[in-house]
C-alpha cells in the first residue's frame, strides 16, 4: 500500500470535503475481494469484496444486525451501488446476505482484514526518542463468546489479539466447539511477527508452552498469575514484597470512583518455577466508589520475560493497565453494536459480522474518534464520507 487512508479519511473529524478522491480508499473493497468466494460463478450477479465493503460501511454506521445491514446497502444510490459492482436493480435480502457470509472461510476473512488493520496501524507507529530504541507495543489476547449465536452444539467463542494502543484487532481465530482459548492461542501467535510486541493475558493463557513460543519468536510476555498455576502464584507472595520499594503508583478518578495502583517490582530468583520469567510484579488496588462509599482492595500478580531497564516502571505499569483496552473492545461490540443481541447463528456468519465489527471500530480509533457512538452518528449522517473507504463520491 503505498500510502495510508487515515490522514485522508481523519479529516472526518471535522467533516472537511476532499477535492479529489483519496489514491488507495479502493484497496479495502480489493481486500475484501480476496476472501474466497464460496457461491458458484454461475448467476453471480456481484462480487464478494464490494458487498463486503458496503457491509462494513453500514457496520461504521451503527447496523447491529443483517435486515439493518442490508437496508443500509439498498438505501445507496443505485448508480454509486453500480460503481461498486453491485447491480442497481439488485435488492439483497437478509436471508440472502446471511446464507452467503455463513459460507465464507472465517479463518481467510480475518486474515484478510486484519493485515489490513496491521498496515493501516503500521503506517502510524508511536512516535520515538532520537537515538533510543522503539517501544515496544502491547498486544492484549483474550476470548470473547457470542452469545446470541448459541445452538444446541454450543456457541462461537472468538480469540482475539488487539494493540493497546489504537485497539485494533490483528489476529483472530474462533475457538472449536470442543476445545478451549489455550489449544487456540499457539495458532493465533503463529500468525504475527511478535519482534517488538509484549503479549499482555489473563491467567488462563499463564502457561509455559505459550512463554516459550513468545520468546522464541523474538517477544516477551506479561501474565497475570493467579490460583490456575498455583505454586507459582504460592511463590510470588512469599517473595519479600515488603522490603520491595514502591516503583510506581497511579491515582485516577472517572466513572463514579477513584483508584489508586501501587506496583512494586522483584527480580525474580533463578529457580521461579516459569520459562524465561525474568521479574515479578505486584499491583495493589483500592478502588473507592463514590456513589456507595465502599472501598475494596485487591493484590495482583504477574510475571514478566522484560529485563529490568528494558522498560522504565511507568511503561510497565501502562501495560499492565493497558491489557483491559480488550475488554473495552468487547463493551463496544456488545454496547455500540448490540452483538451479544445480534442472533445470527448459521456457519460463518456470527464470526464474520464480529469480524466486521472489528474492522468498523479499528478504522474509527485509527482515524482519530474517540468516541464510537458519534462516530457512527457521522457516518450514518454523512454516507459519502463512508464511501470514501471504497474510493467513491457523490
Amino acid at each position: 500500500m503505498p500510502s495510508s487512508p487515515i490522514d485522508v479519511l481523519s479529516r472526518h473529524l471535522e467533516h472537511v470535503a476532499l477535492t479529489a478522491p483519496a489514491a488507495d480508499l479502493h484497496t479495502l473493497a480489493e481486500v475484501l475481494d480476496s476472501v474466497p468466494d464460496p457461491r458458484s460463478r454461475r448467476g453471480r450477479r456481484y462480487r464478494l469484496g464490494p458487498l463486503l465493503a458496503l457491509a462494513l460501511l453500514a457496520v461504521l454506521s451503527g447496523a447491529t444486525s443483517l435486515a439493518k445491514i442490508t437496508r443500509f446497502i439498498a438505501g445507496y444510490d443505485p448508480g454509486l451501488r453500480a460503481r461498486a459492482g453491485l447491480p442497481g436493480t439488485v435488492r439483497l435480502a437478509a436471508s440472502t446476505l446471511g446464507r452467503l457470509l455463513a459460507r465464507l472461510d472465517g479463518d481467510a476473512f480475518d486474515d484478510a482484514t486484519c493485515t489490513y488493520l496491521a498496515t493501516l496501524a503500521t503506517a502510524h507507529p508511536p512516535q520515538t526518542t532520537p537515538h533510543l530504541r522503539p517501544p515496544l507495543l502491547g498486544l492484549a489476547v483474550d476470548g470473547k463468546t457470542l452469545r446470541g449465536s448459541r445452538t444446541n452444539s454450543g456457541t462461537v467463542h472468538l480469540l482475539a489479539a488487539v494493540r493497546h494502543d489504537t485497539q485494533t484487532v490483528l489476529a483472530q481465530r474462533q475457538v472449536e466447539a470442543k476445545s478451549n482459548e489455550i489449544t487456540a492461542f499457539t495458532p493465533l501467535m503463529s500468525s504475527l511477527h511478535l519482534s517488538g510486541l509484549v503479549i499482555t493475558a489473563d491467567a488462563l493463557h499463564t502457561q509455559a508452552d505459550h512463554a516459550r513460543q513468545i520468546v522464541a519468536a523474538d517477544g516477551h510476555y506479561l501474565f497475570i498469575v493467579k490460583g490456575n498455576q498455583s505454586t507459582l502464584l504460592r511463590r510470588l507472595k512469599a517473595l519479600p514484597w515488603r522490603e520491595a520499594v514502591l516503583n510506581d503508583r497511579t491515582d485516577e478518578q472517572g466513572h463514579g470512583r477513584r483508584e489508586i495502583r501501587r506496583m512494586k517490582i522483584c527480580t525474580v530468583r533463578p529457580d521461579l518455577p516459569f520459562p524465561h520469567a525474568a521479574q515479578a510484579i505486584q499491583v495493589k488496588r483500592r478502588r473507592t466508589d463514590h456513589r456507595t462509599g465502599k472501598t475494596t482492595i485487591v493484590t495482583i500478580y504477574a510475571i514478566t520475560s522484560l529485563p529490568p531497564g528494558r522498560i522504565t516502571h511507568a511503561q510497565l505499569a501502562k501495560l499492565i493497565r493497558g491489557h483491559w483496552n480488550i475488554e473495552a473492545l468487547h463493551h463496544i461490540r456488545d454496547v455500540t453494536y448490540r452483538e451479544d443481541a445480534c442472533k445470527v447463528r448459521t456457519g460463518a456468519a456470527p464470526r464474520i459480522l464480529a469480524g466486521l465489527r472489528n474492522l468498523a471500530i479499528g478504522l474509527i480509533r485509527l482515524i482519530g474518534w474517540t468516541n464510537i457512538a458519534a462516530a457512527t452518528d457521522h457516518y450514518r449522517s454523512h454516507p459519502a464520507d463512508g464511501l470514501q473507504l471504497l474510493g467513491l463520491t457523490t
